[in-house]
């Protein structure tokens, strides 16, 4: 049965490059209206991947704090201009009490303005262990994947669609504790997806070869001399006809 392992990074390590060996990257764009100083490096770097077809998808996270709308606004200002193979997934923890007590509102709010942002709110996970989950998100969307951290157990819980199994600190069970060029760090696992599916279950929709083909045809006549020249034609029948 296919896994598929992928790392979850932030500033505290060194920034991504071609030494990463895996099809899905998860990186962090804020926590709260804190931009992430490795941002700039991990994004690229996924765009640049995934557009490659190195990467399958990629996930930009983003930790969720009470003043929730300048947080989806700092993530909109890193992001700028949603990848299509992008996923988006919200980082729901107390940080030892100082987020307590049911925030769904807050944090379903953020849910659907994010899901608006990127296209699709199918694009939009989440993630937390079952404790913070339980207390501070008890009333969740309906569907959504979450990522769950647990870390030497896999424990059921409804949604979830991948396992944060150790930080790097020996609770893998022979399973990776990091990733090149990061060294210990948050690993994931999609138990039983592939990478391809894996996408799928976060709302990344499969770019089928003939679609793609069909794409790169169009762009490339859209970029030919004649259609270049109809262009100008259509514009100048369009100028005349506006004289009269």
């Amino acid at each position: 049965m296919a896994d598929t392992l992928y790392a979850d990074v932030s500033e505290w390590q060194v920034g991504v490059n071609d030494t990463y060996p895996y099809p899905v990257l998860c990186i962090r764009s804020n926590d709260g209206t804190y931009g992430d100083r490795r941002w700039v490096n991990n994004y690229g770097w996924c765009l640049s991947n995934v557009d490659s077809g190195r990467l399958t998808f990629f996930v930009v996270y983003f930790v969720w704090r009470p003043n929730w709308s300048e947080t989806v606004e700092t993530f909109k200002s890193q992001v700028r201009a949603p990848h299509p193979k992008m996923a988006v997934m919200i980082d729901v923890e107390s940080w030892g009490g100082q987020i307590s007590g049911d925030q769904s509102a807050g944090i379903n709010a953020a849910y659907r303005e994010v899901g608006a942002y990127v296209g699709s709110t199918a694009k939009v996970i989440g993630y937390g262990n079952a404790g913070d989950l339980d207390q501070l998100w008890p009333t969740k969307p309906d569907g959504i994947r979450l990522v769950v951290a647990s870390y030497g157990s896999n424990p059921p819980y409804p949604g979830k669609v991948a396992h944060q199994y150790t930080d790097g600190q020996g609770y893998g069970g022979g399973l990776p504790e990091g990733a090149p060029p990061f060294g210990p760090c948050d690993m994931n696992s999609a138990d039983g997806l592939t990478a391809q599916q894996f996408a799928q279950a976060c709302g990344i929709s499969p770019v089928l070869p003939v679609t793609l083909a069909v794409r790169r045809r169009r762009a490339s006549m859209a970029a030919s001399p004649y259609a270049v020249q109809r262009r100008l034609r259509q514009r100048g029948n369009n100028f005349q006809s506006r004289q009269y």
